[in-house]
C-alpha cells in the first residue's frame, strides 16, 4: 500500500471517530495536509457558504472572530457564494477578486493560490454543509484537486452525521434564514400580547383572625407572664400580673380608714342621747363612712385586676414572656393575645415596588416555608392605603388575606406564626408588561415622565 493511499485512508479513519463537531474541526484543519498539501487552512460550516461561520483554523487553538483575517475570510466567502459556482470546487488568485479583497489578501501576507472547496452531503443532493479554504504558494496538481474532493465528501458526511447527532448543532444556521426568521419574529410579538394574569410574590405570615387582646388593666409595672407561647388556656386562667405591693398598700390604707370613719359614727350614735352636739355630727359621719368604704372597694378592685384572667378559650400569642418581667406599661397597653386556633389569616408585607391594582376578593395563594409543595388558596379582606415601614426597613403596604377554605380532616389549620410567601393576582395584562413592568418603571422613575 502506497504512503498516500495509507494517509487518506488513516484521515478518513480519523473522521468516522470524530465525537463531536470540535474534534471534526480540529483534524480537518491540522491534519488534511497529509494528502493535500497547504500552508494555511480555513473551515467554515453553514447550510450557506456565504452565511458559513469560521469554526477552525489550522495551527489556531481558538478562532478570533474580530481579527482582521477572520473578518476578509467571512467577505470572501461571501463574494465566492455570490456566484454560480459556489457549490464546485474552484481556485484562486488575487487577480480573481475584486480589488478590495485582493488588498487585504496581500497586505496579510498570505499565499497567492487557494481552493475553494465545498463540503457537500451526498445524502442531501450535494447540498453544501460547508466550505474549506485552502491556501497554498504554489497551484496544487489534478490528482490532489481529485483527492481533496474525495475527503471533502468524506468531510461533508462526517458534519452531517454529527449534526443529525446533535439536531440542535445547526439550529442557528436555520433561524438565519429570511423566512424562518420573520416568522419567528411574528410568533414573538404575538406571544407578547397574549393576556396573562398580573401577579407579584410577598412575605406573608399567618396570624390570629380576630384574637382578644389582653392589655395593661392599669399603669404599672408587670411582674410576671404566667403563660408560654402557644399555651392553651381557658376563661379564669392567669394570663399575667402586676406588680401589687403598692395597691394592697393602698388597699389597706382604706381599710384602715373605713374603721377609723366607722368607729367614729358609732361613737356619735351612742353619744347622741346625751350631747345634741353629737347628732348633728350623725350625717356628716355617715357620709365620711360611705366615702371611705367607696375607697376601700375601688382598692379592692385594682388590686383584683392587678391579677390578668383570661376571658375566652383560646392560645396565648406572645413572644418571650420573661421580657415583660419588671417592663412598665400603660393602661390599654398590649401584653398578649389569646387567639382561637381554629381562625387564623394571612398577613402580607407587600413591598411598593412590587404594589399591583388590588381589590376586595382578589386570589392569592401562600406557600409556607414548612410546607412549600401545599399551597394555602384565600382571598383577599384588607389592603392598606397607606405604606408603612417594615422591620427591614422596607416601606410596604399591609394586606389580610382569609383562607378560602376549611382544612380537610387530616390537616389542620396553619400554626399561628408560621412564614412563607404569598402570591398575590391582579388584573390581566399582555406578556409584554408582564415581563417587562419593573424595567418600564425603572426608566419612567428615571426619566421623569
Amino acid at each position: 500500500m502506497s504512503e498516500a493511499v495509507a494517509a487518506l485512508l488513516g484521515l478518513e479513519q480519523q473522521l468516522r471517530r470524530a465525537t463531536d463537531p470540535s474534534q471534526l474541526y480540529f483534524t480537518v484543519v491540522n491534519q488534511l495536509d497529509r494528502c493535500v498539501p497547504f500552508t494555511l487552512a480555513v473551515m467554515l460550516v453553514g447550510d450557506q457558504p456565504g452565511r458559513a461561520d469560521v469554526m477552525a483554523i489550522s495551527d489556531v487553538p481558538t478562532v478570533d472572530y474580530t481579527s482582521p483575517f477572520v473578518l476578509w475570510v467571512e467577505r470572501l466567502a461571501k463574494h465566492c457564494a455570490s456566484k454560480a459556482d459556489d457549490t464546485t470546487q474552484q481556485v484562486l488568485t488575487p487577480s480573481g477578486v475584486p480589488a478590495e479583497l485582493a488588498s487585504e489578501w496581500r497586505e496579510l501576507g498570505l499565499p497567492e493560490c487557494l481552493l475553494w472547496q465545498p463540503l457537500p452531503v451526498e445524502a442531501r443532493d450535494n447540498t453544501p454543509a460547508g466550505v474549506l479554504l485552502l491556501f497554498a504558494e504554489q497551484e496544487w496538481t489534478s490528482e490532489e484537486l481529485g483527492v481533496s474532493g474525495h475527503l471533502s465528501a468524506s468531510i461533508g458526511h462526517a458534519l452531517f452525521a454529527l449534526r443529525r447527532h446533535r439536531p440542535l448543532a445547526g439550529l442557528w444556521q436555520r433561524l438565519r434564514q429570511r423566512r424562518l426568521f420573520f416568522a419567528l419574529v411574528l410568533l414573538v410579538l404575538v406571544i407578547l400580547f397574549l393576556p396573562v394574569r398580573l401577579t407579584t410574590l410577598a412575605p406573608a405570615e399567618v396570624i390570629a383572625d380576630s384574637p382578644a387582646i389582653v392589655a395593661a388593666p392599669l399603669d404599672g409595672v408587670v411582674a410576671s407572664v404566667d403563660v408560654m407561647p402557644n399555651q392553651q388556656v381557658v376563661p379564669g386562667d392567669v394570663l399575667a400580673r402586676m406588680e401589687n405591693s403598692d395597691l394592697e398598700s393602698e388597699a389597706e390604707v382604706a381599710r384602715q380608714a373605713l374603721a377609723v370613719a366607722r368607729a367614729r359614727l358609732l361613737t356619735a350614735q351612742q353619744s347622741g342621747f346625751m350631747d345634741p352636739t353629737q347628732k348633728a355630727r350623725l350625717a356628716e359621719l355617715q357620709a365620711d363612712v360611705s366615702l371611705n368604704d367607696s375607697r376601700l372597694k375601688y382598692a379592692e378592685a385594682r388590686l383584683q385586676r392587678s391579677v390578668i384572667r383570661a376571658e375566652s378559650a383560646g392560645i396565648a400569642v406572645l413572644e418571650d414572656p420573661a421580657e415583660w418581667r419588671g417592663r412598665p406599661v400603660k393602661t390599654g397597653e398590649r401584653i398578649l393575645q389569646v387567639a382561637d386556633p381554629d381562625r387564623v389569616a394571612f398577613e402580607i408585607s407587600l413591598p411598593v415596588k412590587d404594589s399591583v391594582a388590588l381589590e376586595t376578593g382578589t386570589e392569592v395563594k401562600v406557600f409556607l416555608d414548612n410546607d412549600p409543595l401545599h399551597p394555602w388558596r384565600g382571598t383577599l379582606r384588607h389592603a392598606g392605603y397607606e405604606p408603612r415601614p417594615s422591620p427591614d426597613q422596607q416601606m410596604v403596604y399591609r394586606l389580610v388575606a382569609e383562607l378560602e377554605a376549611t382544612p380537610s380532616a387530616e390537616a389542620a389549620f396553619p400554626r399561628i406564626g408560621l412564614r412563607g410567601t404569598a402570591r398575590i393576582h391582579g388584573d390581566k395584562v399582555s406578556v409584554f408588561f408582564f415581563l417587562f413592568r419593573r424595567p418600564i418603571t425603572a426608566v419612567r422613575q428615571w426619566l421623569g415622565w
